[in-house]
């Protein structure tokens, strides 16, 4: 029979140790009731909600892919420890600006007028020559710079949810802030990114 020497059992009993303790050190937030069936209403939050342990003075940014033409909800949840906990929503715009590219010096001829302004000409019907000038010819380029726009602010809204149908698959952010906190306290946060169908009513979680 083989047996155990008296030096490995202790790193055994240590060992052991680390690991209970490595079970109790995190919590699965997303196993906790964060919200309400009312709050989700029918969508389907499997695909992009994220759910984390998070303290007092945290904050955390989730970018999000919305699919055109469907319905979604967005808001965050949070345990009660926690306290306020606000967050907001941005969407990209792209923003078309016109700018100069370069500016050449060009000569170009000049014709003669008359005293109203219009073009004298000579018996073979051509503009008459008045010598020469130099312009400026100005070339154009349109810029794109990207810039968010804020839709939704948790902190001055009436509903507790930012709901979209974007006409084009696009990206979002989502900012979530834990307000501080003179002692520091733990706890689970739920951003839920909610997509309705039309069964969508067995995917509540």
């Amino acid at each position: 029979m083989k047996t155990v020497s008296k030096l490995s059992i202790p790193l055994m009993v240590a060992l052991f140790s680390l690991l209970s303790c490595g079970v109790t050190f995190g919590q699965n937030c997303s196993k906790k009731k964060l919200a309400s069936n009312d709050l989700k209403g029918k969508y389907d939050y499997r695909g992009q909600s994220m759910f984390k342990e998070m303290a007092s003075g945290d904050s955390a940014t989730l970018n999000v892919v919305l699919y055109s033409k469907q319905n979604y909800r967005l808001f965050v949840a949070c345990e009660q420890k926690l306290g306020n906990v606000n967050y907001q929503i941005y969407v990209p715009r792209k923003k078309f600006t016109r700018v100069i590219k370069s500016v050449k010096q060009k000569t170009v001829q000049v014709y003669k007028k008359d005293p109203m302004g219009f073009y004298l000409y000579d018996s073979n019907g051509e503009k008459i020559p008045d010598g020469h000038e130099v312009v400026q010819d100005t070339i154009w380029m349109r810029e794109t710079t990207s810039i968010n726009d804020l839709v939704f602010d948790s902190r001055n809204s009436e509903q507790p949810y930012w709901e979209a149908t974007p006409g084009k698959t696009q990206n979002i952010t989502i900012k979530v802030a834990v307000e501080k906190t003179p002692k520091k306290v733990d706890g689970c946060i739920g951003v839920y990114v909610g997509c309705e169908y039309s069964n969508a009513s067995q995917f509540i979680r």
